[in-house]
């Protein structure tokens, strides 16, 4: 048995930074569906919203501006530090890939940000390009 002051509901994960880097951010995974039953994804965007739930973000999934508001108030709803307030009021705007990036970890945690995960630099050139065939 455990008790409430046990469950974890935000984990500080990294997602694409704005210049290339990555940046920790503090996200929990709120419900799609509780978002949409207490309307924070209004009624106009539920078909987006349904089409997102059950086929993730791709290139098919339907009209971008409505795709866009409900990424908006997913990524609105899971950032817990800092806080999509927070950034907005210091002008700052997420990114598509960090839109996109924050969706993923709802759904899926934090093993979907593995590939945002910055790979070690090539530290050693281009050294094999002579090697390679045409």
């Amino acid at each position: 048995m455990f008790s409430v002051t046990e469950i974890k509901t935000s984990q500080i994960v990294n997602v694409p930074g704005w210049l290339g880097e990555t940046v920790k951010m503090e996200l929990k995974r709120p419900s799609i569906l509780a978002l949409a039953a207490r309307g924070a994804i209004a009624n106009p965007l539920m078909k987006t919203a349904r089409k997102l739930f059950y086929n993730g973000v791709s290139p098919d999934a339907g009209d971008l501006a409505e795709e866009g508001r409900v990424l908006v108030e997913i990524a609105r709803a899971a950032m817990v530090k800092p806080t999509f307030d927070e950034l907005e009021a210091a002008g700052i705007e997420l990114t598509d890939e960090q839109l996109i990036a924050i969706f993923q970890y709802t759904q899926l945690g934090a093993k979907a940000l593995d590939r945002f995960r910055q790979l070690p630099a090539d530290n050693d050139g281009d050294i094999h390009g002579a090697e390679v065939s045409e």
